[in-house]
């Protein structure tokens, strides 16, 4: 039965046939499960539009330079995940979203979670949740006018949302509430943001069914 991650890597052979793909990691080591991303690494002289390469919109990213190259950890819209090299090109990214690192972090935390990985799940969920924390107590600065609250606002009663992610069994699905709180409450704050969990579904749709 063929998979996302051989489909997309035949893609990359096809649309690069001037360059060199690679593939390594599980696809290579058999080592496949709902979970795994793709390890590709790209050798080729042109510039590369990421988006028109797989052929998708992305919804989340990290980039890094290594010695290796130019290192790519993305999630796209549709919820595939993609670690990818790029060896004397370079790969063009669109615009990034406004809260691209807490989009990747949920997407990671997700994953973590699906494989029983709790310890670095809880992490990563933490981490966002404190993110929408943070957006509260800005939310309390603007509200009383001042950076400095001796006494109990009425937004302190939002704690209480980010110690229910704990309260509950861990699961992918626990990135996706934390995603969703911190969209919440930034958006109640800033009014032109508007969160975008469509790639988070499409990641744990995507795992959900095998």
């Amino acid at each position: 039965m063929a998979t996302w991650q051989a489909e997309l890597f035949e893609r990359l052979r096809a649309a690069l046939r001037d360059g060199s793909v690679r593939a390594y990691g599980s696809l290579v080591d058999g080592d496949l499960d709902e979970w795994s991303d793709l390890d590709v690494e790209v050798s080729t002289s042109e510039h590369i539009d990421v988006e028109l390469l797989l052929d998708t919109r992305l919804w989340a990213w990290q980039e890094s330079v290594t010695d290796d190259g130019q290192v790519l950890r993305l999630v796209t819209r549709d919820g595939r995940r993609v670690d990818l090299t790029a060896i004397g090109s370079t790969l063009v990214l669109p615009e990034p979203p406004v809260d691209n690192a807490v989009r990747f972090d949920a997407a990671l935390a997700a994953t973590r979670l699906g494989r029983g990985n709790l310890l670095i799940g809880l992490h990563l969920v933490l981490g966002i949740g404190r993110e929408a924390l943070v957006e509260s107590m800005r939310a309390a600065d603007l509200a009383a006018g001042t950076v400095h609250h001796r006494v109990a606002t009425p937004f302190d009663a939002r704690a209480a949302e980010v110690a229910a992610l704990m309260s509950d069994r861990l699961e992918p699905e626990s990135a996706l509430r934390a995603y969703e709180l911190y969209g919440a409450r930034r958006s109640e704050r800033d009014s032109g943001y508007a969160p975008d969990p469509a790639g988070l579904v499409a990641l744990i749709d995507l795992a959900g069914g095998g």
